[in-house]
């Protein structure tokens, strides 16, 4: 394994010390699918968390490497009329738009990176972004933060920061 980044071994044993409700439901030799409940305030989620590690020592963009947190159940709900609506801060997922990824940190300002542990950082932004996807729903407002990409980096003028295992 290259310095710097965490073999999925070292992830999956922090998933299990620190969030025992997320078990592996599949694996391979760099990449795990963990699958638990989140319940933030209101309502249980079925959360899906999807990572790979990146190959060796080469540039990657985050946008690419990132986990991916999806929620199983119940599907988010989309209210085009809400501010941020139809769903705040997620990307699109081309496969099932019905399960979009959650935007939990901003890859143009490198918030994660490969030598995080996701049981510090993913797990824990999921359960926030659901904390105020519960307010989002019964406001309209989102509170939660965050931005949305400038035209450079929608348009690929300006690509977000690529960093390399050392």
């Amino acid at each position: 394994m290259v310095p710097g980044l965490i073999p999925i071994e070292t992830q999956i044993a922090a998933m299990e010390q620190r969030w025992p409700d997320f078990a592996v439901v599949q694996r391979s030799q760099r990449r795990a699918v963990w699958e638990g409940t989140l319940e933030p305030v209101c309502k249980r989620y079925r959360v899906r968390i999807s990572y790979e590690v990146p190959l060796a020592i080469e540039n990657f963009s985050i946008l690419n490497v990132q986990p991916r947190v999806q929620v199983l159940s119940p599907r988010l709900e989309r209210h085009p009329e809400y501010e941020e609506g139809p769903i705040p801060h997620v990307y699109v997922n081309r496969a099932e738009q019905s399960l979009p990824y959650l935007c939990l940190f901003d890859p143009f300002n490198v918030e994660w990176t490969p030598s995080d542990l996701l049981a510090e950082t993913t797990l824990p932004w999921a359960a926030r972004y659901l904390y105020f996807y519960e307010g989002w729903l019964l406001t309209g407002k989102w509170s939660g933060g965050g931005r949305h990409p400038t035209q450079e980096e929608l348009d690929g003028t300006q690509r977000p920061k690529a960093i390399a295992a050392v």
